[in-house]
């Protein structure tokens, strides 16, 4: 099979916009208050947070740029470092009830 220079050209440009479209940055999930969010509310986060981890790992092996690459690691960090502290928030509320 024969490949034109525009054919060629047509196909590799939509391969380039499919993998621009697959590279997209994940919204960052809603941590809930500790104080007042019940166990619902922080399964939902525990699961929103996962998701959104596994989207911004993907995403970051798709960006080639140093500086949105910096960016998402310290997002990632201070979702990770907020859900922590919601989730050690709501032991602590649950345990003195």
């Amino acid at each position: 099979m024969k490949c034109t220079i525009k054919t060629c050209a047509l196909i590799g440009g939509l391969m380039i916009t499919n993998a621009a479209w697959s590279c997209s940055r994940p919204d960052a999930p809603v941590v809930p208050d500790a104080a007042q969010a019940v166990t619902p509310q922080m399964v939902k986060a525990k699961n929103d947070v996962q998701a959104y981890m596994k989207a911004a790992n993907d995403y970051l092996g798709c960006i080639r740029n140093d500086r949105k690459h910096n960016a998402m690691v310290s997002e990632m960090e201070s979702i990770a470092g907020k859900f922590n502290n919601a989730v050690r928030d709501f032991k602590q509320r649950m345990a003195s009830k």
